[in-house]
């Protein structure tokens, strides 16, 4: 699949300029190669006017970039147990193993405070998980966007065939369209609608806080 890029400006975070974008080499861990794909798609012209690349969150198992831990609202309505999310993506690679992301880090606790300084790049292999946000700009407000996204989704994943061993993807991805909550690491997103897989990610969506979820089905702790 060949993707076409756009870039938000000139330093893609580990030097002065981005390079022109190179086809994607593997990253040395199934979830990374996900991770890559998954990113380098929503830069893409199919969405890259729909995402803000402002509100992103980058999750591992021991911090959280551009986003802290709260407790969860509970109910039954789709939702999450991060803040506001404020980290940047800056489409365009300095390497197949590091997304170019920037923002504060933060302890993977409830009330945890913001680290001192903050990075320029996530390790992919590393990561458990990605949100980020609609957008919403002057010519269509972050529902519409929100709704257009789910709709590319929609159209690009398709529902898994379970296998005689049925694996934690896949259980969650056969059959009609639903709702799941899931725990991985330290995120926590209940009554979310399950879109499909993207290789070795779990794509979620969020319709209160019109959010989306890249998830590694390997990091994946708890299914409710």
């Amino acid at each position: 699949m060949s993707y076409q890029y756009r870039t938000t400006g000139g330093d893609c975070g580990c030097g002065p300029a981005c390079p022109a974008p190179q086809p994607p080499q593997p990253c040395g861990c199934p979830c990374g190669d996900s991770f890559r794909q998954a990113l380098d798609l929503l830069c893409s012209q199919q969405f890259y006017g729909l995402v803000d690349f402002g509100a992103f969150a980058f999750i591992s198992d021991y911090y959280l970039l551009g986003a802290s831990v709260e407790a969860p609202a509970g109910g039954s309505a789709p939702g999450d147990n991060l803040t506001a999310l404020s980290a940047t993506y800056r489409c365009g690679s300095c390497g197949c193993e590091t997304a170019a992301a920037s923002g504060q880090l933060f302890p993977p606790t409830v009330g945890g405070l913001a680290q001192a300084g903050t990075v320029s790049q996530a390790a992919l292999c590393r990561l458990t998980a990605v949100a980020f946000d609609a957008a919403d700009d002057a010519s269509l407000t972050s529902t519409a966007n929100y709704q257009a996204i789910l709709q590319i989704f929609n159209q690009m994943l398709r529902p898994s065939s379970p296998q005689t061993c049925v694996s934690i993807a896949d259980s969650l991805t056969a059959g009609v369209t639903h709702t799941a909550t899931l725990a991985a690491g330290p995120l926590l997103v209940e009554n979310v609608l399950v879109l499909g897989q993207w290789g070795k990610l779990l794509v979620l969506a969020n319709s209160t806080d019109e959010r989306f979820y890249l998830v590694c089905a390997d990091k994946i702790d708890f299914i409710g």
